[in-house]
Protein backbone atom coordinates (compact mmCIF):
# COMPACT_ATOMS: atom_id res chain seq x y z
CA UNK A 1 0.00 0.00 0.00
CA UNK A 2 2.76 2.41 0.85
CA UNK A 3 6.38 2.96 1.74
CA UNK A 4 6.90 4.26 5.28
CA UNK A 5 9.91 6.49 5.69
CA UNK A 6 11.77 6.31 8.99
CA UNK A 7 14.25 8.85 10.23
CA UNK A 8 13.91 12.18 12.00
CA UNK A 9 10.18 12.63 12.55
CA UNK A 10 8.34 15.60 11.11
CA UNK A 11 6.51 17.83 13.55
CA UNK A 12 3.13 19.10 12.47
CA UNK A 13 2.19 22.68 13.35
CA UNK A 14 -1.41 21.67 13.87
CA UNK A 15 -2.48 18.18 14.94
CA UNK A 16 -6.14 18.92 14.20
CA UNK A 17 -8.11 16.54 12.05
CA UNK A 18 -8.29 17.15 8.31
CA UNK A 19 -11.12 16.36 5.96
CA UNK A 20 -10.41 13.36 3.78
CA UNK A 21 -9.35 14.28 0.27
CA UNK A 22 -8.23 12.46 -2.84
CA UNK A 23 -4.78 10.86 -2.83
CA UNK A 24 -2.97 9.04 -5.59
CA UNK A 25 0.13 6.93 -6.20
CA UNK A 26 3.09 8.96 -5.02
CA UNK A 27 1.26 11.17 -2.53
CA UNK A 28 3.43 11.72 0.54
CA UNK A 29 1.33 11.89 3.70
CA UNK A 30 2.41 12.58 7.27
CA UNK A 31 0.45 10.70 9.96
CA UNK A 32 0.50 11.87 13.59
CA UNK A 33 3.67 9.85 14.40
CA UNK A 34 5.64 12.12 12.03
CA UNK A 35 6.99 9.33 9.80
CA UNK A 36 5.90 10.07 6.20
CA UNK A 37 4.26 7.46 4.00
CA UNK A 38 4.60 7.40 0.21
CA UNK A 39 1.41 5.90 -1.18
CA UNK A 40 1.92 3.21 -3.80
CA UNK A 41 -0.31 1.28 -6.23
CA UNK A 42 -2.55 -0.51 -3.72
CA UNK A 43 -3.17 2.51 -1.50
CA UNK A 44 -6.48 4.00 -0.56
CA UNK A 45 -8.14 6.65 -2.73
CA UNK A 46 -8.76 9.20 0.01
CA UNK A 47 -6.82 10.19 3.07
CA UNK A 48 -7.00 12.59 5.98
CA UNK A 49 -3.30 13.02 6.79
CA UNK A 50 -1.51 16.16 5.60
CA UNK A 51 0.07 15.77 2.16
CA UNK A 52 3.51 17.35 1.88
CA UNK A 53 4.73 16.20 -1.53
CA UNK A 54 4.07 14.12 -4.62
CA UNK A 55 6.59 11.62 -6.03
CA UNK A 56 6.58 11.95 -9.82
CA UNK A 57 5.20 9.01 -11.79
CA UNK A 58 8.58 8.25 -13.42
CA UNK A 59 10.15 7.68 -9.99
CA UNK A 60 7.46 5.43 -8.48
CA UNK A 61 9.10 2.18 -9.70
CA UNK A 62 12.33 3.30 -8.03
CA UNK A 63 10.56 3.97 -4.72
CA UNK A 64 8.74 0.64 -4.90
CA UNK A 65 12.08 -1.18 -5.10
CA UNK A 66 13.90 0.58 -2.25
CA UNK A 67 14.97 -1.99 0.32
CA UNK A 68 14.47 -1.47 4.06
CA UNK A 69 17.37 0.51 5.48
CA UNK A 70 18.31 2.14 2.16
CA UNK A 71 18.15 5.90 2.00
CA UNK A 72 16.20 8.04 -0.41
CA UNK A 73 16.45 11.70 -1.32
CA UNK A 74 13.85 14.05 -2.64
CA UNK A 75 14.40 16.93 -5.02
CA UNK A 76 11.95 19.46 -6.30
CA UNK A 77 10.99 19.26 -9.97
CA UNK A 78 8.54 21.37 -11.91
CA UNK A 79 5.70 20.01 -14.01
CA UNK A 80 7.66 20.34 -17.25
CA UNK A 81 10.54 18.23 -15.86
CA UNK A 82 8.12 15.63 -14.47
CA UNK A 83 6.49 15.33 -17.89
CA UNK A 84 9.89 15.06 -19.61
CA UNK A 85 10.94 12.22 -17.29
CA UNK A 86 7.60 10.45 -17.76
CA UNK A 87 7.92 10.59 -21.56
CA UNK A 88 11.53 9.38 -21.33
CA UNK A 89 10.41 6.35 -19.29
CA UNK A 90 7.63 5.66 -21.79
CA UNK A 91 10.17 5.71 -24.66
CA UNK A 92 12.46 3.34 -22.75
CA UNK A 93 9.60 0.92 -22.13
CA UNK A 94 8.58 1.03 -25.79
CA UNK A 95 12.19 0.33 -26.86
CA UNK A 96 12.31 -2.60 -24.45
CA UNK A 97 9.03 -3.95 -25.82
CA UNK A 98 10.36 -3.77 -29.40
CA UNK A 99 13.64 -5.45 -28.39
CA UNK A 100 11.84 -8.29 -26.65
CA UNK A 101 9.53 -8.74 -29.63
CA UNK A 102 12.49 -8.91 -32.03
CA UNK A 103 14.32 -11.38 -29.79
CA UNK A 104 11.24 -13.60 -29.49
CA UNK A 105 10.67 -13.55 -33.23
CA UNK A 106 14.27 -14.59 -33.81
CA UNK A 107 14.13 -17.27 -31.11
CA UNK A 108 10.82 -18.64 -32.37
CA UNK A 109 12.04 -18.32 -35.98
CA UNK A 110 9.03 -16.24 -37.00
Amino acid sequence: MGYRISGPTLKLKDNGELLSEAVTNGSVQVPPDGNPIILLSDSQTTGGYPKIAQVITADLPIIAQVKPGESIQFSRVNLKEAERRFLQKERQLKELQVSISLALNKWLDI
